[in-house]
């Protein structure tokens, strides 16, 4: 895959209606649905009416609100604020559903040319199956455009929010944005032969391109709730930082023991000679 890494062609190549987000198949249940209803994935006039709903959802939940929030996972916040009861398995179910959310895209032989693509299931798709089952249930049981709208901001909380949480208690966030950007890059896909910076770039063709410049990215999709993003980052950098995982546990005491023995065994053996080459002074060989 071709990547545009430079930071003023990349921003061209996110405004240029010519380079489109790469089509996802269709589904009716669990992942499949997802992928194919939310804004992320959608072209033309669906993209245009899903993201709208997204935008209206943003608009009724106040940044400052989120900032001042009690600490929690930012989930766990988003959701508070967008009006969903809260369930034990809420946020993890959430994980489950952003570490398998972007597909993974083959090309198939075709005649529909090089345009033809479908998902690669992973491994931790039947899990993330599950799992937006059990969050479309808790958000009322509908398979529609406003739950996954709803879906769909709770997996960029986790996904990008939680990761720029992570790394901004290190170096802050501004720096963060700058150097390490949780979303590092994008996809699109070309409909027409073009040439980006010399770059010769073929119609049906899916290029990679960076974020290093736009970290909430440029242009008709720029992520709407960058707002949001950095008010729930605001309310977990302010609280402690959570408890590192504990040291793992000590070896049992025949383990110590057998560990001491062969340690002593090992110290006790006489050290082989070794030889040493003595240089005269000069020797420049």
């Amino acid at each position: 895959m071709q990547e545009i890494s430079d930071p003023a062609l990349a921003r061209g190549v996110l405004t240029d209606p010519a380079f489109r987000v790469p089509p996802v198949p269709p589904g009716d249940t669990g992942l499949p649905w997802l992928r194919a209803t939310v804004s992320r994935f959608a072209d033309g006039p669906a993209h245009a009416r899903r993201r709208a709903l997204v935008e209206e959802l943003l608009a009724g939940i106040d940044p400052a609100s989120l900032a001042a929030a009690a600490p929690a996972h930012p989930v766990a916040t988003l959701a508070a604020a967008l009006g969903l009861p809260p369930t034990p398995s809420l946020v993890a179910d959430v994980r489950l559903v952003a570490a398998a959310y972007q597909p993974t895209p083959v090309d198939l032989p075709s005649s529909d040319g090089p345009g033809a693509r479908v998902d690669r299931p992973t491994s931790e798709q039947p899990a993330a199956d599950a799992a937006v089952e059990r969050l479309v249930a808790t958000l009322g049981g509908a398979h529609d455009e406003r739950t996954a709208a709803h879906l769909c901001l709770l997996v960029q909380a986790c996904a990008a929010t939680e990761t720029l949480i992570e790394r901004a208690r290190v170096s802050g966030v501004d720096v963060v944005l700058r150097d390490d950007p949780p979303v590092p890059a994008t996809r699109r896909q070309a409909s027409v032969d073009t040439v980006v910076g010399g770059m010769a770039i073929t119609a049906g063709e899916v290029v990679r391109v960076s974020l290093a410049a736009d970290p909430f990215g440029a242009g008709p999709r720029a992520c709407p709730g960058r707002a949001h993003a950095l008010a729930l980052a605001s309310a977990a950098l302010a609280a402690p930082a959570p408890p590192a995982p504990p040291a793992p546990p000590a070896p049992p005491s025949e383990t110590r023991a057998a560990h001491a023995a062969t340690t002593q065994a090992a110290t006790a053996r006489p050290r082989a000679a070794h030889a040493v080459n003595i240089r005269p002074e000069g020797d420049a060989r």
